[in-house]
């Protein structure tokens, strides 16, 4: 049985808010340059910033994570979001006059619905004293981008939160979850630093 070609059209959106995001994660942005990559735009290099700006983009969002080296400090890629260099790409979006998201993680590596490892400098650390590391590693880092004239415009507390975050203290579902209460009291940590660093 065949199929019959269908032809489809997407017509463009016309009249959108300027407050309408339009963004994109620049995360890997900083390795990419650092290994030597290169923008162009019709043939022409470019800022990869400008390039995004030109075409629509006013929002970027970077990844922080806390330490995403081993012990040998060897990078465990993925962009490397350590948020020194995060600092940086944010302060060059934001001179374009781009908006820009911070992420964070709160792990050493990729965090999402099916992983969310603490970062290995609080695996032993639990009620309390976890919080107060969230608490103080949130605050350091939007405080170093404010001192750095990188404030972000927005704070996103975990990466797709789904099932927690900080796991298993601030799991929400399993048999070795910490629970909905825990989850909030971490988060509730995180959210807190934000208002007092910024």
């Amino acid at each position: 049985m065949g199929y019959a070609e269908t032809k489809v059209v997407v017509n463009p959106i016309e009249n959108i808010s300027k407050d309408f995001i339009k963004g994109i994660d620049i995360s890997m942005l900083y390795e990419i340059e650092k290994n030597g990559g290169k923008f162009f735009d019709n043939g022409v290099q470019k800022d990869p910033l400008q390039i995004l700006k030109d075409h629509g983009v006013n929002w970027v969002r970077v990844r922080i994570w806390n330490d995403p080296y081993d012990e040998k400090g060897n990078p465990y890629g993925g962009g490397n979001c350590e948020y020194k260099s995060m600092t940086e790409l944010a302060k060059r979006a934001k001179a374009l006059g781009l908006k820009v998201l911070v992420d964070f993680h709160y792990s050493d590596f990729w965090a999402d619905p099916g992983k969310q490892e603490k970062p290995k400098t609080w695996k032993n650390l639990k009620g309390k004293a976890l919080e107060k590391a969230v608490s103080d590693f949130t605050y350091q880092v939007i405080k170093y981008m404010r001192d750095n004239r990188a404030l972000p415009d927005m704070v996103q507390i975990g990466n797709e939160v789904n099932n927690g975050f900080l796991w298993p203290d601030g799991k929400l579902i399993g048999d070795d979850a910490g629970g909905f209460e825990n989850f909030v009291r971490l988060f509730n940590a995180g959210a807190s630093a934000v208002k007092k660093s910024g």
